[in-house]
C-alpha cells in the first residue's frame, strides 16, 4: 500500500501474522509493547488470553514475548513473563504490558498494568514495573511505579530519562475521565527505572478523555495526545519545549475517522498516528508534517469490532534506513477474539 502526499510517500507492507491465536483457540488484547535494547535486538510482547470470557476481549491470561536479533525479521521461541503468570495464579489481578522501554545500559523496563481479574480489564490498581538486565532472559521482582491507580498509556526513553504517561483514573466507572481527580500525569526516572518521581500534571482536558500517546520530535519537543469520547473527530494535543517543565496551550486536531487508543510517532520528520476508527470499522492511519494538521486518514485494515489495539517502534533496516514496525490486533472471525499482526512502514521523500 502507498499513501501519496505532496512532499512524501508512505509505503506500508502486506500484513504479517505474528501471533496465530486462531490456531491455538486463544485471544490477545492490549499487550503490544516493543523495545530495542541493543542495535537490532528487539523484544516484542503479546498477551495470551482466554477466548471464552467477554467474547475474547479480555485481559484474562498472561504475557508472552519473543526476541529478535535481526531488527524484527525473525523471532525466538515464545517466552512467558513470570510476573504475569504469578499474578494469574494468585487470581486477584491479571497483567498487561502495553509499553516498555530500553535504556542506554541495555536494561529493559516493562510497565505492567494490574487489571481486575474478574472483569474485562478494569478497574486498575497502581502500575508496576519489572526489569531485565540480560535481554529478556530473566526479570526482577515487580515493584510499584507510583501511588496513583490508573493506566499507563505511554512510555519513552529520552536523553537518559524514562518518561511515563499515566491517566490517573482507577476505572471503577468509565475508563475516560469522570471527575477533576482524573488527570494525566507524567513520571520520570533518572536511574533507568530504579525510582520514579512525578514530573507534572499535563494541563490537558481530562473529562471525557481516555487513552493517550506522547512523543519527542526531532527537535526535542514533547507532544502529548488524548482521545475525546464525546467528540471523536477531535483529539487533544499539547506541546512542551522543555521536557514537560512547562506547556503551551492545548489545541485540538481534526481526525476525519476518529482515533481511539491513538499511537503517535515520528519517522524521517513525518508524524504517524494510528488506532481504531470512531465507529470501530477499521484500523486507520494518519500522517502529518507538523503533528497538528493531519491528512484525511487511510484504512490499513477494515475488520469491524473491538480490536486494533496497537503500538509501533522505529528501527533500522540492513541499509541503515529508518522503518517503522507497527503491531496490532485484528479479529479472526469469532466474537472479539484477535490475532496479532505486523506491518512495516517507510517514508520516501518526493522529488
Amino acid at each position: 500500500m502507498e499513501i501519496k502526499r505532496e512532499n512524501y510517500t508512505v509505503k506500508i507492507s502486506e500484513p504479517i501474522l505474528y501471533v496465530d491465536n486462531k490456531s491455538r483457540k486463544r485471544s490477545g488484547h492490549m499487550t503490544h509493547a516493543l523495545a530495542e535494547w541493543a542495535p537490532g535486538k528487539l523484544i516484542d510482547f503479546n498477551s495470551n488470553c482466554t477466548a471464552e470470557k467477554y467474547g475474547g476481549h479480555s485481559t484474562f491470561g498472561w504475557v508472552e514475548y519473543r526476541l529478535s536479533d535481526d531488527g524484527g525479521e525473525t523471532y525466538s521461541e515464545i517466552h512467558e513473563l513470570p510476573y504475569s503468570k504469578k499474578s494469574l495464579y494468585d487470581g486477584i489481578y491479571v497483567i498487561s504490558v502495553e509499553k516498555a522501554v530500553a535504556c542506554d545500559d541495555g536494561r529493559i523496563v516493562a510497565i505492567c498494568l494490574r487489571n481486575d481479574a474478574d472483569s474485562l480489564c478494569q478497574p486498575w490498581d497502581t502500575p508496576m514495573t519489572v526489569t531485565s538486565f540480560d535481554g529478556g532472559k530473566t526479570w526482577t521482582e515487580e515493584k510499584e511505579l507510583c501511588s496513583y491507580k490508573g493506566r499507563v498509556y505511554d512510555a519513552l526513553y529520552h536523553d537518559g530519562i524514562i518518561y511515563i504517561l499515566e491517566f490517573c483514573n482507577d476505572g471503577t466507572g468509565c475508563f475516560c475521565g469522570e471527575s477533576e481527580e482524573h488527570v494525566y500525569r507524567i513520571f520520570t526516572s533518572h536511574d533507568n527505572g530504579g525510582t520514579f518521581n512525578e514530573l507534572c500534571i499535563v494541563p490537558i482536558p481530562s473529562l471525557g478523555r481516555g487513552y493517550g500517546s506522547m512523543l519527542f520530535d526531532a527537535e526535542g519537543k514533547l507532544h502529548v495526545y488524548a482521545y475525546n469520547k464525546d467528540n471523536e473527530q477531535y483529539i487533544d494535543h499539547i506541546v512542551s519545549t522543555d521536557c514537560g517543565a512547562s506547556w503551551k496551550e492545548a489545541e485540538v486536531c481534526y481526525v476525519k475517522h476518529g482515533l481511539r487508543n491513538p499511537q503517535v510517532a515520528q519517522i524521517d520528520n513525518i508524524y504517524i498516528a494510528h488506532g481504531r476508527s470512531a465507529a470501530l470499522t477499521g484500523f486507520v492511519l494518519y500522517t502529518s508534517e507538523d503533528g497538528q494538521t493531519w491528512d484525511e486518514g487511510t484504512f490499513i485494515a477494515d475488520e469491524k469490532g473491538s480490536c486494533y489495539y496497537s503500538n509501533n517502534i522505529v528501527l533500522k533496516d540492513t541499509d541503515g534506513k529508518n522503518r517503522m514496525l507497527i503491531q496490532y490486533s485484528e479479529k479472526y472471525g469469532r466474537d472479539d477474539c484477535v490475532n496479532v499482526k505486523h506491518v512495516w512502514l517507510t517514508i520516501e521523500k518526493n522529488i
